[in-house]
């Protein structure tokens, strides 16, 4: 944030109020362990690297967060250390991060306590940093606990979920834990847990017995989770195998799925047809059927979004009515499992590719008061403007000039707080369609004399591109 003297105190406490998320220490590895030694706590260390988009995302969505904030700064000792400077690449190695962002927890005798790779919402994160601070979800405290023959359902479930999230090798643990609790012990609220969150190998001989048993298992939930939980046992072995064994193993695992019975058997298969066939295969009415029956049932919000761009985006310009139409009712299920600004100016785009413009502009005004309910509510108040600013002008959204006002509106809020680039491309996309072109060139200018990266330069000149082709567009 630039710092900007001299303006009156009121406006200096609002916004600092906006940044009060994760204090990182700064100094060497050493000094911040012997630091988190003597105060009794543990570290969270932010492994990252310049070029990792979804670090950025992170730092920029998350480590900002005053929950997140107020939760580290009191229990927490937290560092940055990117991966590719300085102590960095022998941090890496030492600590066998493979992946960016990788996202440390570390005791004062510098032992891996829990890591997780990849982007976490803030929830998500906070409950991540809690399971690290909290002695019973320690890595190495359930390690020694566990080797020494403690087999308390508590403790195994802790220590799974510990090695699974650090990347450990959880699947022989559970291996072990089942054989010695005995076959006639495994119609369990443990075991359930067991094959629901951490199974991935439809052949096991525990999951065999869960699938032919699955109705013993009703007196620990209902009958879609014990289905999604067997679904997500082929999903997650496909998953793990395809990169390096390639789509032939669908062929395998197809036919693994027949101990499944109807009509859970036909959803699994239906997955696999999805996953494994090309772009090409939308343009195919009954293909498309498959995969709506496979978003009403098992996909989840992430799928069902790429699913939709597949069809109406990648395989091939034109918009074809009856599959705009499917799109839409996608799109509901997809606000259903995720009701957000995304999503719902997502639904907004594929009216307006229909020609429902008016049932489209409605639906904008009442976007208005949502985001507005979203952005007050939120601890992170600069990527809630960003967020909402940014899907009004996504998409065909831009030829609403409501919209393009409200953006504007709202990203010029997040620019007082936080003048970056991601702000001011925003604020380049609300004035371009506006047809204000001439203002957008002279927020590109400012955005070109900030210090880029190279991945942030290359960024500017797909903004630039945009403007020029909305300007080339309305002449």
């Amino acid at each position: 944030m630039k710092k900007i003297f001299g303006v009156i105190i009121a406006l200096f406490i609002c916004s600092s109020a906006f940044s009060q998320g994760i204090k990182f220490e700064h100094g060497t590895w050493a000094e911040v362990k012997a630091k988190a030694k003597t105060e009794n706590k543990i570290i969270f260390v932010d492994v990252y690297t310049s070029w990792c988009g979804p670090c950025k995302v992170l730092a920029k969505t998350v480590f900002t967060d005053s929950n997140v904030g107020e939760y580290l700064n009191k229990n927490l000792i937290s560092f940055k250390i990117d991966a590719e400077k300085g102590e960095g690449p022998e941090f890496a190695k030492t600590y066998e991060v493979k992946a960016f962002p990788t996202l440390l927890f570390i005791n004062g005798d510098g032992e891996l306590v829990l890591k997780a790779v990849g982007g976490k919402s803030v929830d998500e994160f906070i409950a991540l940093a809690k399971s690290a601070n909290d002695p019973k979800k320690q890595l190495p405290v359930l390690a020694k606990k566990y080797n020494a023959g403690d087999r308390d359902e508590q403790t195994v479930l802790a220590y799974i979920a510990a090695l699974k999230e650090s990347q450990g090798a959880y699947s022989e643990v559970i291996k072990e834990y089942l054989k010695e609790l005995g076959q006639n012990k495994w119609k369990s609220q443990a075991v359930f847990e067991i094959i629901s969150k951490y199974m991935d190998d439809p052949k096991d001989m525990a999951f065999s017995y869960f699938v032919k048993n699955k109705k013993a298992y009703e007196k620990y939930a209902d009958r879609k989770d014990i289905d999604d939980a067997i679904f997500n046992v082929f999903k997650m072995n496909l998953i793990k195998r395809v990169n390096s064994e390639g789509v032939q193993i669908i062929e395998e695992l197809t036919e693994t799925s027949k101990v499944v019975e109807e009509p859970l058997r036909t959803h699994i298969t239906n997955y696999f047809t999805v996953v494994s066939s090309p772009m090409e295969a939308y343009a195919n009415k009954e293909f498309r059927a498959t995969v709506d029956s496979h978003i009403q049932n098992y996909a989840i919000a992430w799928e069902i979004n790429n699913y939709i761009d597949f069809m109406l985006y990648q395989k091939k310009n034109e918009d074809i009515p009856e599959e705009l139409k499917l799109a839409e009712k996608w799109c509901l299920k997809g606000i259903e499992l995720e009701d957000n600004v995304k999503w719902r100016t997502k639904y907004i785009t594929i009216l307006l590719k229909q020609g429902k413009k008016e049932e489209a502009e409605k639906l904008v005004v009442e976007e208005f008061s949502k985001s507005q309910k979203d952005i007050n509510k939120s601890t992170n108040k600069v990527n809630a403007l960003y967020e909402s600013a940014r899907a009004l002008v996504k998409g065909e959204l831009f030829t609403i000039p409501m919209a393009a006002k409200k953006s504007e509106e709202w990203i010029r809020q997040a620019l007082k707080i936080e003048d970056n680039l991601n702000n001011n491309s925003v604020l380049v996309s609300a004035l371009s369609a506006q047809g204000r072109h001439q203002e957008a060139a002279k927020i590109i200018t400012k955005i070109g004399a900030m210090d880029l990266t190279e991945h942030e330069q290359a960024y500017l000149k797909q903004v630039k591109a945009y403007n020029e082709s909305m300007l080339n567009t309305s002449k």
